[in-house]
């Protein structure tokens, strides 16, 4: 049983390689060299895929941990396979919005059920207290790879815009089949851990153990990052950034992320309340500068600094919420999918009010949302150490 557990782990790997999506900066760019298509579509078919994903976002996890975490990855694959097929072989807006809807889906079942099947994984090799640095090694190499793969989409667009979307055919059957060959875990769970407890019901359970007060927090952190993400291309090259080098941006975002992920256990030393503290002013510094600047390699590698950190520190997040704030080890993809609920909801907000203030101008629109974050974080920032401190 032990070597079963033990290839979960470079199965793993694999997984999450086969989840990400390094077409998706071209796929607007392919939709429009359609037939009958229009740069207003793309907001619709993207918006729907929105939906969605913040539709079975908390109930993803929940039927995860019902139904099992392998099957769940079985159904997110599936669900990933299906997105790439209307991609490939659609010609019109119908297919495109199916395409975004089965590829959120995908996402949805992935977001709490990687990282609950994986810590699973290891609590059956007794290796539970390693997660976040497993998780981020593992997370990192396929940065690293994603990286490569960012950097060949110029390359495979001069054979067709649509080459690229096609080898995830290849990565989504691989995706398949790894997860059809996974083995679950068995875990012995205590009368506290009740079988079959309400979502409603865990949700209340959470009041007073800081799990909202932290969701909150990162829920703002990161719809400030992410928020601000599609904009760094766009930012960079009003300032003069070469088009043809506009991937190595995101590119480089996955290097620091392959760096700083492999290095977590310098950041766990770190007790979350001050690494939090830290992060007030290193992202809203960033997002700051970025502003500020005029050479637009400089605010590229400000801004993939930025995001490559936010990605790889992630594990170790993760990891304080499944040691912390897992009520009911039976249901540990439920907590995480509602952690990811909430932060959806904050993306969702802010990316609608900074589009405003991009549309007048990309300086301002950064230098607000630096400042606007530091303000915010700073004034909820003792509620939250008051909560943790408990």
């Amino acid at each position: 049983m032990q070597k079963k557990l033990r290839s979960n782990i470079w199965k793993y790997f694999l997984l999450i390689l086969a989840n990400r999506r390094n077409y998706i900066p071209i796929l607007a760019l392919y939709f429009l060299s359609l037939p009958n298509t229009a740069a207003q579509q793309i907001g619709l078919y993207t918006g729907i895929g929105w939906i969605a994903g913040f539709l079975f976002e908390m109930p993803s996890g929940y039927i995860s941990d019902k139904i099992g975490h392998k099957t769940a990855l079985i159904l997110a694959k599936f669900s990933m396979l299906a997105s790439t097929l209307f991609f490939v072989f659609g010609n019109s807006l119908p297919y495109f919005i199916f395409g975004s809807a089965f590829i959120s889906i995908g996402f949805a079942f992935t977001s709490g059920t990687s990282g609950a099947f994986l810590h699973n994984t290891l609590t059956g090799l007794k290796r539970e207290d390693n997660y976040g640095n497993i998780d981020g090694k593992i997370r990192a190499n396929v940065s690293l790879v994603s990286a490569g793969m960012i950097l060949a989409l110029p390359l495979l667009t001069k054979i067709s815009l649509v080459t690229p979307i096609q080898v995830y055919l290849i990565l989504d059957t691989i995706g398949i089949a790894t997860a059809f060959s996974l083995f679950s875990p068995k875990i012995e769970y205590t009368a506290e851990d009740i079988e079959g407890e309400k979502i409603l019901s865990q949700l209340k359970r959470f009041k007073g153990t800081g799990f909202y007060a932290v969701s909150i927090f990162l829920g703002i952190i990161g719809a400030f990052v992410i928020g601000l993400s599609p904009y760094k291309e766009p930012f960079v090259e009003s300032l003069g950034f070469p088009i043809i080098l506009i991937g190595s941006i995101m590119a480089f975002s996955r290097i620091i992320w392959f760096v700083i992920g492999h290095n977590l256990k310098f950041l766990k030393r770190i007790k979350i309340q001050k690494l939090l503290l830290y992060e007030i002013y290193f992202f809203s510094g960033l997002v700051i500068l970025s502003s500020q600047l005029k050479n637009p390699y400089l605010v590229g590698l400000i801004l993939a600094t930025a995001i490559g950190y936010y990605q790889a520190r992630t594990p170790i997040i993760q990891e304080h919420y499944l040691n912390n704030f897992s009520i009911n080890k039976r249901y540990k993809a439920t907590m995480l999918s509602i952690k990811a609920q909430i932060e959806k909801l904050f993306e969702a907000g802010f990316t609608f009010a900074i589009g405003f203030v991009m549309a007048a101008s990309f300086n301002l629109g950064f230098l607000i949302s630096g400042i606007s974050m530091l303000v915010i974080l700073l004034t909820i920032y003792p509620f939250l150490i008051k909560k943790l401190n408990k």
